[in-house]
């Protein structure tokens, strides 16, 4: 696996600056696909250096959780969003997304950012974050276009095939969206899981 995927050691600390200083628009976008609001209880899976996690922090008033396999961006992402884990609007973990440690229906809103592609079970993965999504979440799943990718209009296969994961998992209403940062393509796959909210959860 690339320092990208699982950084660690000295050149892992530089990946991981290298990845916040290259997705900070992308992460916004993908808090702004997830719609957050006031109320949102947010999941950034794959959270690396804490960057989608920051922005959701400053729009939800309810808990904001990101999750990384890699102890070198569960540290940085401790580090970005300090303040906010003192007072307890921020939880920062070490786990993968085939594992997520959360109750069934945890969050209204769940994100993941460059992340699914180093999954080591994409399909086991997608089926966690339907399980801690709340009846009436939605999902936000971004993926930056491939290097072997052919130039031309349309959803390339691979998309689509991620697309028919996501269904697979229990999601529905899946929509792609897209857009440029850097000069780099980014698609963002967002659905809801179905069902009505559960009442008075918080």
């Amino acid at each position: 696996m690339s320092q990208f995927g699982g950084p660690r050691g000295p050149k892992g600390w530089v990946a991981a600056r290298i990845v916040a200083r290259l997705t900070g628009e992308a992460n916004r976008w993908m808090v702004d696909c997830l719609a957050v609001g006031a109320d949102d209880r947010v999941l950034d899976v794959g959270c690396g250096p804490g960057l989608a996690v920051a922005y959701a922090a400053g729009r939800s008033r309810s808990r904001v959780v990101g999750v990384d396999a890699s102890p070198t961006m569960v540290r940085l992402a401790l580090r970005r969003n300090r303040a906010e884990v003192r007072e307890g609007r921020v939880e920062i973990r070490l786990a993968d997304a085939t594992r997520l440690p959360f109750p069934d229906g945890t969050f209204t809103r769940i994100g993941s950012l460059n992340s699914l592609q180093f999954w080591v079970e994409p399909d086991e993965g997608l089926r966690q974050l339907h399980r801690v999504l709340e009846p009436g979440g939605r999902v936000a799943v971004v993926l930056m276009a491939r290097s072997d990718e052919r130039p031309g209009p349309g959803i390339p296969s691979w998309v689509e095939e991620t697309v028919d994961r996501m269904r697979s998992a229990g999601f529905a209403d899946l929509e792609v969206t897209s857009r440029s940062f850097g000069g780099v393509l980014h698609r963002a796959l967002v659905g809801v899981r179905p069902g009505a909210p559960t009442p008075g959860k918080e």
